[in-house]
């Protein structure tokens, strides 16, 4: 292994001049400066990070904590994380908790364990509040991601969840929905009960009645991770499409619910616009390759994930300046999917006619 001394003999100077020019804590002549990196690049030599941080009291590590890494909106944003980390020439330790708070919990002790500088977390549901006081007691800075935590005092970035499930209800609402299905996530989850509120709050405005047998609650994950939640879900949909007075429309409570809408509604041989409207939160088919495209509450999530660790940056920079949260807004991007169905478009014209 090639060691510090060695990187010395070859650009003869100290061993302590080589720890000067890695860690960059004293003042070194250009000239001097250049040998050093010349000989670690001969030799291959990698400093000893550990060592380093000990001497400099950080290791340029964040960790980014994660709730599910299949589903595009959670890479979207590691991928606006990392390529932000990289840039301030941080490196990043990525995990994922699966909406787990036993999970989170292990992966925020094993990132205080590597002595991170700090961390970017979306939480895995209200129960996190406690592994997330840990931080403090530590004096690790930490940014929320996605999702609040009542009573946790962190820098945070957010959607504007609420505003987007009023006017994506709004919007089938406008298209001629009166009986609109959703399917909500988790109401531990701040995300889901803000998307479930904005989703009442749109009824309530256009005068239309709570249905509470069209309402189901599930896992963000239950096409994929978390299967035991299928059969409940998928018996839901049967039920509400075998009615003779069904839904119309049906909102997912994310893009991977959506995902498993669609798979039940092909088992019952229905298809989406014809048969039902189906409409979700986060981006499922940018590309329009799917058919029918899904109407969507699109968060922008690779910048949420760039804000997120520049927070993070600022904070570890600036750690007296006032906690903040920053609320973006989330785009509807209108497709063909929340059309009403062919069926009762049919039956409309003619009740129409015959009046």
């Amino acid at each position: 292994m090639i060691t510090i001394a060695d990187v010395a003999r070859k650009a003869h100077v100290s061993a302590m001049t080589v720890s000067r020019v890695i860690n960059n804590t004293a003042t070194v002549s250009e000239a001097t400066r250049q040998r050093v990196l010349d000989a670690m690049e001969s030799l291959s030599y990698v400093p000893n990070s550990v060592a380093r941080s000990l001497i400099i009291g950080k290791t340029h590590t964040i960790g980014l904590v994660l709730a599910d890494l299949t589903n595009p909106f959670f890479t979207t944003i590691a991928r606006g994380a990392e390529d932000t980390a990289h840039d301030h020439r941080y490196r990043l330790i990525l995990c994922d908790h699966d909406d787990n708070p036993s999970k989170e919990k292990q992966y925020i002790d094993a990132l205080i364990s590597a002595r991170v500088d700090g961390m970017v977390i979306v939480p895995a549901n209200d129960s996190s509040k406690s592994t997330l006081s840990k931080l403090d007691c530590h004096k690790i800075p930490f940014v929320l991601l996605d999702r609040l935590v009542d009573n946790i005092e962190a820098d945070t970035i957010i959607g504007n969840n609420r505003e987007a499930a009023f006017r994506l209800t709004q919007h089938l609402i406008d298209q001629g929905h009166r009986k609109i299905a959703i399917i909500i996530g988790p109401q531990d989850i701040y995300t889901a009960r803000e998307r479930f509120n904005g989703y009442l709050e749109a009824l309530g405005s256009n005068y239309l009645p709570i249905l509470p047998q069209l309402i189901t609650q599930t896992s963000f994950e239950p096409y994929h991770k978390k299967k035991d939640d299928q059969p409940h879900l998928f018996a839901t949909i049967a039920t509400w499409m075998s009615s003779a007075d069904r839904p119309t429309a049906i909102i997912a409570a994310n893009n991977m619910v959506a995902i498993a809408v669609l798979q039940q509604l092909k088992a019952l041989h229905l298809r989406c616009e014809e048969d039902v409207a189906l409409v979700c939160f986060e981006e499922i088919d940018p590309h329009g390759i799917l058919e029918p495209s899904l109407t969507c509450a699109a968060q922008p999530a690779y910048q949420l994930g760039k804000l997120a660790v520049s927070t993070l940056f600022d904070r570890l920079m600036h750690p007296e300046s006032p906690i903040r949260t920053i609320t973006l807004p989330i785009e509807l991007h209108y497709r063909s999917s929340s059309s009403l169905p062919k069926q009762r478009e049919s039956v409309k014209s003619t009740s129409e006619m015959g009046a």
